[in-house]
């Protein structure tokens, strides 16, 4: 009996490989997003803390420079923040076409292992008709040498 060749076998390993690309570039973008949340919050707390600092300094005498140092710093950080978040946003969108793009590519890959299952769902039947038009065969052979 021959064996089952699906013959759209390399198209369904090129759309497997081109969703395990898709699944790494989404792994990618999501680490890159926990990077940038942790240093936002690593940001935010180092701006408390500066908050923190001034508040402190509020009864003491403080010169002029050092207050403008720390507003500068403060706003250098808050400014950082509002830079990462942009680019948080931007991942954010990124990873929801690439989201989208997984999706299809799973699509792809399915619908090719639903054809085939067909096929060889097919290819076994024909198998078993064979098989069976080969016993039925065999059954006449014996019949009619029986008869004679």
């Amino acid at each position: 009996m021959a064996l089952f060749r699906f013959r759209l076998a390399s198209v369904l390993r090129y759309r497997e490989r081109r969703r395990e690309d898709r699944r790494l570039e989404l792994r990618d973008i999501e680490q890159a997003k926990e990077a940038i949340r942790s240093e936002i919050e690593r940001l935010e707390e180092r701006l408390g803390r500066i908050r923190g600092d001034i508040e402190v300094q509020s009864g003491q005498v403080v010169s002029l420079a050092e207050l403008q140092l720390g507003a500068d710093f403060a706003q250098a950080v808050a400014a950082r923040i509002r830079e990462r978040r942009r680019t948080l946003s931007a991942l954010e969108g990124r990873a929801v076409a690439k989201r989208t793009e997984l999706l299809q590519a799973n699509r792809d890959v399915k619908t090719l292992e639903q054809l085939r299952e067909r096929r060889r769902e097919r290819h076994r039947l024909e198998e078993a008709r064979a098989e069976q038009k080969l016993i039925d065969e065999v059954g006449q052979r014996r019949m009619i040498e029986k008869r004679q």
